[in-house]
């Protein structure tokens, strides 16, 4: 599964732009083909132009492009809230409400649950926003949590806030107040979607890329680009590495007042300008004999150049160790953790840990009951696991295996593998077999949210096939984390491979609101496990 969990069914054809004799393979089916483009470009391009001629040229402002996740999110923000606002207060009276305030209140609080488990069922997902029948299997989901803590806060927390109130402490009241609302969120829903799926077969969210390169890493653009439809929400052009060359005839007066003057006309502008570019990718398989002073004038007429490692990283959500360059990653933003993320992040891990072991408490009894009653036993299994800096600590959980699960040395889990117990297939899919690392975390062995701990054992040996992976060890292992609400569950060497790429992503770009993000999204991932073993 990629970072938003989309198959390759829903891409586009993509727009050929390079020369015949190097090019990567793309469809030859695109509406948008320009036929001159090929002609101009195999012609000698011209060598400057007059700075006054340059400086008359317009400015070219960026043009803005909706997200598609954003105005989604904006759309059922604004449909489900003017909904069940009108509704409620056209009838508060009748609800047994006492003013519009306190109406008011109560939509708040609809509204904000409703749409905060949309976002936590991956309702804003690529996938979901380009598969309707996705959509709604989800959006009923988060429409059923919702309507469950806004039932469990008006009857047990509103009484609290408005003890004088009555309308709270019936039942019957309660579950006609959620009715209504959820009524109403389901019909905006439904309509938003319409409008926006209606704007995506109309091209409104579509960026349209330039990718200056046909060698190796643009035919992995263009594969990216269809295996993963981000087709629909992008329109991708190449051309060819000789528009960034100098003809062999250009003058040496003309290279160096090319040299001298950077603004100057050159065919990447001129293209970009044509087909009204929002952004020109670097994909140079080699640069030598490539002169970069053309893309200068480019960027200040708006259209911004990105190189190939970052449109990677921006396109998958991961760091891809198969391109990576080294020196990418240092003179790239990121690795930042200041003091106070830290002691923030930490005091979320303290609360919100010891919240979740104590509401879990009574799930955490029946567990180990069924682990007695199906075999004999420890109902808890400890594990050596390596967190921070490389530190082993035990980590601890419910007995999913046979005692005699590793006789013959540690292992990875196979799919269906004989070792699990029925009892311990059903936790390890609903992941409730993980509920005592709470207290690892509580401990300060773990985060919340962060990298998956793995066994020394397997740490050892993967630091010698993996380039950077002792980097996960630089901030403390996670229940849950940016590879796992993105990636199967991990289970040979390609898909810690993997995983470590996430990982790498998330190091890379912490942030508190991503750890929030992260702790939501892994709803999703509880209600649909993708390749639990």
């Amino acid at each position: 599964m990629s970072v938003d969990g989309v198959s390759s069914k829903n891409a586009p054809p993509v727009l050929r732009l390079a020369t015949a004799n190097s090019q990567p393979t793309a469809s030859e089916t695109s509406p948008r083909r320009v036929q001159s483009a090929e002609q101009r470009f195999t012609r000698e391009p011209r060598s400057s132009v007059s700075e006054p001629a340059a400086s008359s040229l317009a400015r070219r402002y960026p043009r803005y492009v909706l997200s598609a996740q954003s105005c989604q999110f904006a759309l059922d923000f604004l449909l489900v809230g003017s909904a069940q606002a009108a509704i409620i207060f056209l009838i508060f009276d009748r609800l047994g409400l006492e003013s519009l305030f306190q109406a008011g209140i109560v939509v708040a609080f609809s509204v904000f649950g409703l749409m905060t488990f949309l976002y936590a069922t991956g309702c804003y997902r690529r996938d979901a926003l380009l598969s309707g029948s996705l959509a709604m299997a989800r959006v009923p989901i988060a429409l059923a949590f919702s309507a469950l803590v806004t039932f469990l806060a008006l009857h047990y927390g509103f009484p609290l806030i408005y003890p004088s109130s009555r309308v709270y402490l019936s039942v019957s009241r309660d579950v006609t107040i959620i009715l209504i609302g959820t009524s109403a969120a389901l019909a905006a829903t439904l309509l938003s979607r319409a409008v926006v799926r209606s704007a995506l077969s109309h091209n409104l969210f579509r960026r349209r890329i330039l990718v200056i390169g046909t060698g190796k890493r643009a035919r992995y653009i263009q594969e990216l680009n269809e295996s993963h439809a981000h087709g629909a929400l992008q329109e991708i052009h190449f051309a060819s590495e000789a528009i960034l060359k100098a003809a062999p005839s250009t003058t040496k007066s003309a290279r160096d007042q090319m040299a001298r003057d950077p603004l100057t006309i050159s065919a990447i502008d001129e293209l970009s300008t044509r087909l009204d570019i929002d952004e020109v990718v670097l994909a140079l398989d080699d640069r030598r004999g490539v002169t970069l002073d053309g893309l200068v004038h480019c960027k200040v007429q708006g259209f911004p150049v990105t190189d190939f490692n970052s449109f990677i990283e921006r396109l998958t959500g991961r760091i891809d160790l198969g391109w990576l360059e080294i020196s990418w990653l240092l003179h790239s933003t990121g690795f930042q953790m200041r003091m106070l993320d830290v002691a923030v992040k930490r005091a979320m891990d303290v609360t919100l840990s010891a919240l979740a072991l104590f509401v879990s408490l009574p799930v955490l009894v029946i567990c180990m009951a069924a682990i007695r009653l199906e075999s004999r036993g420890p109902v808890f299994y400890r594990q050596e696991r390596v967190t921070l800096n490389g530190r082993v600590f035990w980590l601890y959980k419910l007995r999913t295996m046979r005692t005699d699960a590793e006789l013959d040395g540690p292992k990875w889990a196979d799919e269906n593998d004989p070792r699990i117990t029925k009892v311990g297939a059903f936790l390890r899919r609903t992941r409730l077999d993980e509920i005592p690392q709470l207290l690892n975390i509580l401990w300060g062995d773990m985060s919340i949210v962060g990298p998956r701990p793995e066994r020394p054992f397997f740490v050892d040996e993967l630091a010698q096939d993996l380039r950077l992976y002792k980097l996960r060890h630089s901030v403390r292992a996670g229940l849950t984390g940016w590879a796992q609400i993105n990636y199967r569950y991990g289970a040979s060497r390609e898909d810690a491979q993997r995983k470590l790429e996430y990982d790498l992503f998330y190091i890379k770009n912490f942030s508190l609101l991503r750890d929030a993000a992260i702790m939501l999204q892994t709803l999703r991932v509880l209600l649909w496990p993708d390749g639990v073993r």
